[in-house]
Parts: structure tokens; sequence; C-alpha cells
């Protein structure tokens, strides 16, 4: 089994103190399994990020069927906004959602 080793930028004091056999604190010879808690990793990006990634995987999941024919096949509506990553290719779930659109009966409803 192989093992993960995640690096801390503040974990360490100094560049020099960088080793292989130092945990995610800085202790050495640390094996205990560390929890990243989501807080703490969502404060990077603000709390109305969070909750806005939160607000939209609600509405998809409200919106998995069609309204009209209860078909399982349905497409969210997207504008041409979403952010970019360094590979110049969208980053999915940033893009603005303005509704859904059914595969099957072909029915569109907005995203509200």
């Amino acid at each position: 089994m192989s093992h993960l080793k995640l690096y801390h930028p503040g974990a360490f004091e100094s560049a020099s103190e960088l080793e292989p056999n130092h945990g995610i604190d800085g202790r050495v010879g640390d094996d205990e399994p560390v929890i990243l808690s989501f807080n703490s990793h969502a404060r990077r990006f603000g709390k109305q990020w969070v909750e806005s990634v939160v607000d939209r995987a609600c509405l998809v999941h409200e919106n998995k069927r069609c309204l009209h024919c209860r078909h399982p096949v349905v497409e969210p509506i997207e504008l041409d906004n979403s952010l970019w990553n360094r590979n110049n290719l969208p980053i999915p779930g940033t893009a603005t959602l303005v509704g859904f659109h059914c595969h099957k009966c072909h029915a569109e409803w907005p995203g509200v």
C-alpha cells in the first residue's frame, strides 16, 4: 500500500526543514492520519463561493427529472461564462446556471 504525503506550506519554519520524514504538522515520524476540514479549506475561497456551490448542487439535484414527463435525462443550461483552468479548458460547475433541458420531450424550464 502506498502512502500519500501532503505538503502544508505553513508547517515548516524554513525551506531547509523540508525533509521527506516530516509529517503535515512538521513533526518527525508523524504516521497518524490527518483529517482535513472542509471548512478550513473553504475559507481560502470565501464563504459566498462555498454557499453558491452548495446551492448549485441542490438546484441540480432538485431538477434531476423533467418537470413535464419525469424523464431522468435532464441537462443543465449554462451561460458561456465559466472559469478557465491553466490548460485553457472550462472548469465544470463554474458557469452561471440558467435552466434545464429535457432530452425526451425537449421541455425547458428556468433554474430558480
